[in-house]
């Protein structure tokens, strides 16, 4: 099964964090993807660019909009994703609670309900 982790969290948590402090982030996270990949059970991942570069895009009555700028409001951002592919949702748990990111925000965590692919 493939679950989509969202991984969130509010950029002011991030404000003043010290330089090592992040570039030790970077090296965890990092960690965490080896992991993955080794266990083999990562799909797809990726980090986003910045909510402010973010496109919103409707077709309502054959009329396209697109509006830049966050599609939520509030201060909760999603800087990235992962797909994983495992047995049970338990394990996509379980990988989300290592993932470095859940001790400073958290990792929404959905089944893909469908894939073309």
């Amino acid at each position: 099964m493939k679950y989509l982790l969202m991984c969130q969290f509010q950029p002011a948590q991030f404000a003043h964090v010290p330089e090592a402090a992040q570039a030790e982030m970077m090296g965890a996270m990092l960690a965490y993807n080896e992991r993955l990949m080794g266990a083999g059970v990562l799909a797809a991942a990726g980090q986003l660019a910045m909510p402010h570069e973010a496109l919103l895009v409707s077709a309502a009555s054959g009329q396209v909009t697109a509006t830049r700028g966050p599609a939520l409001a509030g201060d909760t951002q999603i800087g990235g994703y992962y797909v994983l592919d495992v047995a049970t949702e338990q394990d996509a748990i379980d990988w989300a609670a290592q993932c470095p990111l859940a001790q400073f925000g958290a990792l929404e965590v959905r089944q893909v309900a469908f894939s073309p692919l």
